[in-house]
């Protein structure tokens, strides 16, 4: 297409471009990486207080089985500990994924009815959005089922309701529970059992429609209701028992129990840097805005605080959003300096502000052109996009640069309008080869497999649409733009030429300013400061040098970034209980209350940030670090120095230090740690031996060749078996089904009901008192 004939066409439909290309950068959603698949599934089974061997052969190894039929199946890999397990499901990367989770849901429910009775099952895909952008704790004067109620019936309907945001969970120690706290002495005089207490307000707590009737037109249900309004009323619920001599004979729930507010067994702790605290976080739906969401989240929860009741604070423990804020900010600022650097070196060389302004048009341009394309392709704003608009930028005006000085050169030459088809036509072979080297260079990129690829295709993406767009930019708008601007200043000095007079700031030998004629003098081999071999030798001495210095530099996915925050994983021995493994944290929070650089903090035992199945001793600690510009240390500098001191107070506990993206990632990729050594075998104790031996042959590694942690085999706690006489048990008519599930309703409690207030339901749980739980000479 000839520019000067179609000039206004040209004009015009680059100006549509940048106005979609400004209200497509305005659509972008902001994000700290581009858009991420991870072709992963994973399952956590929960089934009670089920022993760990028996939960593999029941649970664990029926799930394994069931997965790995579906098609697309890479590897399947396994957690199993008291009561819970967790199995992960790695596919190809070319698998579709919302496909591969409904498979994995068919298969596990086929195999449903097989499993123990009461297990709950969850699969889902693990995703960015899995993970929470925003944390913050609940505190004040309140019990923990207190704030978990004011987290969960106020805080979490109020923060769903924000656009962008997708889940918000509620953690907190307890959850609230009327305990049926039966007497054993009274049961045993009574001649009745924990279920007959059970079965009792089971059937007395009934709401049943029992008929309708019409009347003026209006329909009416007939309601028959026996429903509690508070603890009197269960109370006061009968027990039907029948005996020899009086036959039925009716007691009282209260006869027999007492009836209190209370809360199922701890198996999770959450303490705040505030104490016992109610942990809230948010996660943000696939594709949305992270900075649109925290602000709205931040919106709704300024208005909530002046809701809430008196002496409840909100305190915030994580926010993605002001990192990746920072960060783009970071690389935004970068992007601008290095264009205007850019701008300033074409002025100082070209001498001429004409075409430094064509030359420099460019760079908004392709910018905006840039951003339309990341539209187009789902893209988003994050640190690898950016990444390759900055690394683009001398790219991209080196074109324009090229084309301008070469029509310049012609015109002056006074060649007229033909000098902008005959400087366009010379350069077109040698500027559109160089541009498309570069594009054969990173291009590539975009075509790596796995997270590795989905991480640089954003790069690759903007860099190679940016230097294209600047390649047509050069041979189209730049040639109009070079016409219209040069042409009535070099006639100007045409003219001048003819009366006598020199061009200030041209020689018109060589079409050079000065300034690149010094330069480019300094650079010819006549002028150089050695000799051509000195110069070689010197080159072959540097490059041999970059090659020795290579293995001396580290390696690693994510570059070291002060985050704001870092994220504290630990494991007490194994088998501690949680009152034992809190106490040892008790230590580890002290420690964190006295650092000035931590802002806040929430620690959660038997939990963990994001969808894993977590036993008792362990969990983590989510650390937020004041502003950079309100403390004088790093984040590397804080983990350093908390290091040995949590050495020191809890020597027996391991601990180790993440950073949050770098803990993300590794969880959504299903590799925490770079290097894992699997044994496989049949026999549990020789697996077990082996796991010992290969654990302390890398402990010895340690300081020697870069290991910092060993993590060995997880073993889980003692156990205690009660052998069920079958036969005796046949002898009084019952079943080792039957016993059983007596001991565990006795011990764990049966949920017989609930309690229906306003727009809660409370669980109400049969149990005995501690005394006799807690102590199994006592139970038995």
């Amino acid at each position: 297409m000839n520019p000067e004939r179609h000039g206004r066409a040209i004009v015009l439909l680059t100006l549509l471009v940048a106005a979609a290309g400004a209200l497509a950068g305005m659509a972008l959603p902001s994000s700290i990486y581009p858009p991420l698949v991870f072709p992963r599934v994973i399952v956590i089974a929960r089934a009670g207080t089920i022993p760990g061997r028996s939960m593999m052969l029941t649970v664990t190894r029926p799930i394994e089985q069931a997965v790995m039929e579906v098609p697309g199946i890479r590897r399947v890999r396994s957690r199993t500990f008291r009561g819970a397990a967790e199995v992960s499901a790695q596919f190809e990367p070319t698998t579709d994924m919302v496909v591969a989770l409904q498979q994995v849901q068919n298969r596990i429910a086929e195999i449903r009815g097989s499993l123990p009775a009461d297990t709950d099952i969850v699969a889902d895909r693990l995703t960015p959005a899995t993970f929470p952008i925003y944390a913050f704790n609940l505190s004040g004067g309140l019990s923990s089922a207190d704030l978990r109620d004011n987290a969960f019936y106020v805080i979490r309907p109020a923060l769903a309701r924000v656009p962008g945001v997708g889940r918000v969970e509620v953690l907190a120690s307890d959850t609230r529970e009327v305990e049926v706290i039966v007497d054993p002495a009274k049961l045993l005089a009574a001649r009745l059992t924990v279920d007959d207490v059970a079965e009792a307000l089971k059937s007395a707590n009934q709401l049943s429609p029992i008929g309708r009737y019409p009347e003026d037109g209006i329909q009416h249900l007939i309601l028959a209701s026996g429903l509690w309004t508070d603890l009197n009323d269960i109370g006061d619920t009968p027990i039907p028992r029948v005996t020899e001599r009086n036959g039925a004979v009716a007691l009282r729930v209260r006869d027999v129990a007492t009836i209190v507010n209370g809360a199922p067994d701890r198996t999770t702790l959450v303490v705040g840097s505030g104490g016992e605290s109610a942990a809230v976080t948010v996660s943000q739906q696939v594709g949305a805005n992270i900075l649109s969401v925290r602000q709205g989240v931040e919106e709704e929860l300024a208005r909530l605080g002046k809701s809430l009741p008196s002496g409840l604070h909100l305190n915030k423990t994580y926010d993605l959003a002001e990192f990746v804020a920072a960060s783009i900010a970071n690389v935004r600022d970068a992007i601008l300096v290095g264009g205007l650097l850019a701008v300033l070196v074409l002025l100082v060389f070209l001498r001429n502000w004409r075409l430094t302004f064509v030359a420099s048009i460019t760079l908004p341009l392709t910018v905006l052109a840039t951003f339309l394309v990341m539209w187009v392709f789902d893209e988003s704003i994050n640190l690898m996009s950016m990444g390759g608009l900055a690394v683009a930028i001398g790219l991209v005006i080196d074109d324009a640069v090229v084309v301008v000085e070469s029509i310049h050169r012609r015109l002056h030459e006074g060649a007229g309008v033909a000098a902008v088809s005959a400087a366009t036509r010379e350069l077109f072979a040698p500027v559109v080869g160089s541009t498309l080297t570069t594009v054969v260079v990173f291009a590539p990129l975009g075509l790596l497999s796995g997270v590795v690829g989905q991480f640089f295709r954003a790069l690759s993406l903007t860099l190679s649409v940016a230097v294209l767009v600047s390649l047509v930019l050069a041979f189209t708008l730049i040639p109009l733009l070079a016409r219209w601007l040069l042409a009535g200043a070099t006639e100007v000095a045409g003219a001048n030429e003819v009366a006598g007079a020199k061009a200030p700031a041209y020689d018109r030998r060589s079409g050079n300013e000065p300034l690149r004629q010094d330069v480019g003098r300094g650079f010819s081999p006549g002028h150089l400061p050695v000799s051509p071999a000195l110069a070689v030798v010197i080159a072959v001495a540097l490059a041999a040098a970059a090659v020795g210095t290579y293995r001396l530099v580290g390696s690693g996915f994510l570059p070291a970034a002060d985050e704001g925050g870092f994220v504290i994983d630990y494991l007490t021995p194994a088998g501690s209980s949680l009152e034992a493994t809190d106490a040892e944290l008790r230590k580890v929070e002290a420690i964190l209350v006295k650092t000035p650089e931590v802002a806040s903090f929430v620690r959660r035992t038997g939990s963990e940030m994001g969808m894993f199945a977590t036993a008792q001793n362990t969990g983590d600690i989510l650390v937020r670090l004041k502003a950079r510009d309100k403390r004088d240390a790093s984040a590397e500098a804080v983990i350093e120095s908390l290091r040995d001191k949590f050495a020191e107070a809890v020597p027996d506990t391991e601990i180790e230090f993440v950073q949050l993206l770098q803990d993300m990632i590794g969880d959504l990729e299903g590799a925490p740690t770079p290097i894992e050594v699997k044994i496989f075998g049949d026999d549990v104790e020789t697996l077990s031996a082996l796991a010992t031996d290969v654990e302390a042959k890398l402990e010895a590694m340690k300081d020697a060749d870069g290991v910092v942690d060993v993590v060995g085999m997880e073993e889980s706690g003692p156990e205690a078996t009660w052998k069920v006489d079958a036969v005796a048990a046949s002898r009084l008519g019952l079943t080792v089904e039957q016993v059983s599930d007596q001991l565990s309703h006795a011990w764990l409690g049966n949920v017989a009901t609930d309690l229906r207030l306003l727009d809660r339901t409370i669980p109400v749980r049969v149990r005995f008192p501690d005394r006799a739980r807690f102590n199994p000479a006592t139970l038995g």
